[in-house]
């Protein structure tokens, strides 16, 4: 009997052995017609399906999966509608560093005839998004093919990659037993030993050294704490980055671009005599739009990609290779050399700059008054949250003016708490991002915070949270307004347009789907530590309302535009300038 199963298994079930080999566990997407044969196979496998609304939600799922755990779970779709509905998330994906393996039919083949249903150029669409495309045309390559897609989206900078499939390939019957190819491990690149000695040289001749940490360095949290503390140095982070060194620890400066200014920053950089860049890409949003100041003959760079280690920022020093790998061989130098009488920075200086790098920008967004806190403020509701959640906990959010109060007030404590849109900044993601690292993560407690706005594009993942019983914090700050845009148009002219929103009744809703319901209403602790250590899905409301501060904004705004009407278009610039000479 067991040898009739194994001769009626197709290249559908092959292609689910091939992933379960590579350590995947779930797949999330949602199935159509020309994927019956291959959920078929994923009911036959040990792979936990998670069908999502739609195929942007499972694209974001994917990547809070990846992002929360350095595990990949592949997002499935059909093609043509499903694939081009997928496209955000795989482009968020892409400049995320999220690894991703989107597995979709292939377009119907041409017939002679126009107009071929369903069919576009998807592998042209898809080119500029992902790291690579991979065709499965016969079954005989499955095995080959996906664990050559697999292994290319999580080696160097981890980013998405297309494996298509054709019905051919996975309808065809096994006529023999095929065994995945054997993967031992992802390919390490061995660092060049000479450059990561001229590396210790520096680090143990440095009197003021300063290290950034990315995204690509949260495997080695613990023992990159272990080099900071040895070598007396402060830290900061990129976005991502953000909880490798808890950030209440006497050595993380907690700076964020929205939370600090970078001219301070690069004050303190200049004091330095050598900075270290682990897995940093040090994009736009890593740098405040590249603004961050690490000058090329002080810095070194240790990261896992040739193409990301040559961007941007010059080094001294570029070592190619993992971070572990790197690692293996700096840390123990820098123990038997660094001299404890090295060191240049003191305890004292380093506080005062975090200080100083928490005095929230002059230019910044004004916040909003937060209702059911006192006092009515950002600051004191994410400080009741942090309170809420254990140190472990991951947080999520979305795109849009809760992300900014979210960086600039809540302390990020271990490695991978917080996950965000960075660089892409995709509305929608919260959610659907936050049911993906709470599946990857099922340990640790996860909470989301989303505008308003963000819910009306992904709130129906609820159903999927509740459907697949995950347990989840959901707030979202209840405004009824696309309030980022709406500051920003005030700060313009005083006037909003088009940035009004209606909201449901929160609490019918929640009930509707399944979802236990709570509102901020002067018990926010209570509330907020209830949700968290609830086994349900639960949605609490926060209401959110105009501050002095978004008023004033609001007059100067008005004046401005009245100015502008009144002299016209190019006094507003006359006068700055004028004001810049004086």
């Amino acid at each position: 009997m067991v040898e009739m199963t194994r001769r009626m298994e197709n290249g559908a079930d092959l292609l689910c052995r091939t992933l379960e080999s590579l350590g995947v566990e779930h797949v999330f997407g949602v199935p159509g017609t020309q994927s019956v044969l291959l959920y078929e196979a994923i009911q036959r496998s040990n792979l936990r399906s998670v069908v999502s609304t739609h195929e942007l939600a499972a694209s974001f799922m994917a990547n809070g999966y990846y992002r929360a755990s350095g595990k990949v779970a592949p997002l499935v779709t059909i093609p043509g509608p499903g694939f081009t509905y997928a496209l955000t998330g795989v482009a968020e994906a892409s400049q995320d560093s999220a690894a991703l393996l989107h597995i979709v039919g292939k377009p119907a083949e041409t017939s002679g005839k126009f107009y071929e249903f369903q069919s576009i150029d998807q592998a042209s669409i898809a080119a500029p998004l992902v790291k690579g495309v991979r065709t499965v045309d016969r079954v005989d390559i499955i095995p080959q093919a996906v664990a050559e897609a697999f292994e290319l989206a999580v080696t160097g900078e981890p980013g998405p990659v297309m494996l298509q499939w054709s019905r051919d390939a996975l309808a065809s019957p096994l006529t023999r037993r095929v065994e995945p190819p054997r993967i031992e491990s992802i390919r390490d690149v061995p660092p060049d030993g000479s450059l990561v000695d001229e590396a210790v040289e520096l680090l143990c001749l440095a009197r003021r050294p300063i290290l950034l940490f990315g995204q690509g360095a949260v495997s080695a949290a613990g023992r990159l704490q272990e080099l900071a503390e040895i070598i007396g140095s402060p830290v900061f982070t990129t976005i991502s980055g953000r909880g490798i060194l808890p950030e209440d620890h006497e050595l993380a400066l907690g700076f964020d671009m929205v939370r600090s200014e970078v001219g301070i920053l690069n004050e303190m950089i200049r004091q330095s005599d050598c900075a270290v860049a682990f897995g940093c890409k040090l994009s736009s949003a890593g740098t405040g739009g590249f603004l961050l100041d690490l000058p090329s003959e002080r810095l070194i760079r240790v990261e896992g990609s040739e193409e990301v280690l040559r961007a941007n920022y010059p080094a001294r020093i570029a070592i190619r290779g993992s971070i572990d790998t790197v690692l293996d061989r700096l840390l123990p130098a820098v123990k038997e050399k660094r001299k404890p009488s090295a060191a240049g920075w003191t305890r004292v200086e380093i506080e005062g700059w975090k200080k100083r790098l928490r005095i929230v920008p002059g230019n910044a967004v004004p916040e909003p008054l937060v209702h059911g806190v006192s006092p009515a403020t950002a600051e004191s509701f994410f400080g009741v949250l942090r309170r809420a959640l254990p140190r472990n906990a991951i947080l999520v959010g979305d795109s849009g003016l809760h992300q900014a109060l979210v960086r600039r007030h809540f302390d990020v404590l271990c490695p991978r708490g917080l996950i965000v849109p960075n660089d892409f900044q995709s509305m929608g993601f919260g959610l659907p991002a936050a049911i993906g690292a709470k599946i990857a993560a099922p340990e640790r407690p996860v909470a989301v915070v989303i505008g308003d706005g963000c819910f009306a594009m992904s709130g129906m993942e609820l159903l999927t949270a509740v459907r697949e019983q995950i347990p989840l914090t959901v707030i979202v700050l209840n405004d009824g307004r696309l309030n980022l845009i709406r500051l920003q148009q005030f700060a313009s002219s005083g006037r909003s347009e088009s940035v009004d929103i209606l909201n449901p009744d929160f609490g019918a809703f929640a009930a509707s789907v399944g979802a236990q319901y709570a509102c901020v209403e002067g018990n926010a602790e209570q509330v907020l530590r209830a949700a968290v250590n609830s086994p349900h899905v639960t949605l609490v409301e926060v209401k959110v309302g105009d501050s002095p501060a978004i008023h004033r904004m609001r007059v100067k705004g008005l004046v401005r535009e009245t100015v502008r009407r009144a002299l016209g278009p190019g006094i507003v610039e006359r006068i700055k300038s004028w004001k810049k000479g004086r």
